[in-house]
């Protein structure tokens, strides 16, 4: 994974500035699960759990990129969710992060190999319409890391307070 600081103000080369804050944003996620108590512990109303986050991720890269734009078939392309919808795994954080990286790697190689302006193939979810471009879906893609970092930051400052408000924690 590359350094996850924002890309360099003075990029104005669209594709530089997508691949650069995808980049960043994959940094974010991993950065707010560092050290983060317990991942498999939702601290939400829906359920979700930090974890399950970081597969929905995963899953999210390889359905966009692998998928969908490089119209390379997959077993289940949505194996991060339960028939109600709801993110889950059953994997460790360990096993879900190798997942992550690897997907992650995965993109990259597909972003590498088209253009911008490339469509979707048709084997995936776009085979009915007309397939979005790959400046679409990298932005699209990064338009959910937005979110969902927010998601995870929110998550784990909710996790940090209930840690320093248990009995015996050091105040």
């Amino acid at each position: 994974m590359s350094g996850g600081g924002e890309p360099s103000r003075q990029l104005s080369d669209p594709r530089e500035l997508l691949e650069g804050y995808l980049d960043h944003y994959r940094a974010e996620v991993l950065r707010l699960l560092e050290g983060f108590p317990d991942p498999k512990v939702s601290r939400v109303p829906s359920g979700w759990t930090p974890v399950a986050m970081l597969k929905h991720l995963a899953s999210m890269e390889r359905r966009w990129f692998v998928w969908d734009h490089a119209g390379e078939p997959l077993d289940d392309p949505d194996d991060d969710r339960d028939e109600s919808g709801a993110l889950r795994t059953g994997e460790s954080f360990a096993e879900v992060r190798a997942f992550y990286l690897a997907q992650c790697e995965r993109s990259r190689q597909v972003v590498a190999a088209g253009r911008l302006p490339d469509r979707a193939s048709r084997i995936g979810r776009f085979r009915e319409e007309e397939p979005p471009t790959l400046g679409w879906i990298m932005f699209h893609v990064l338009e959910e890391y937005m979110r969902h970092a927010g998601h995870l930051d929110i998550a784990r400052e909710l996790a940090e307070a209930e840690q320093r408000a248990a009995p015996g924690a050091a105040r």
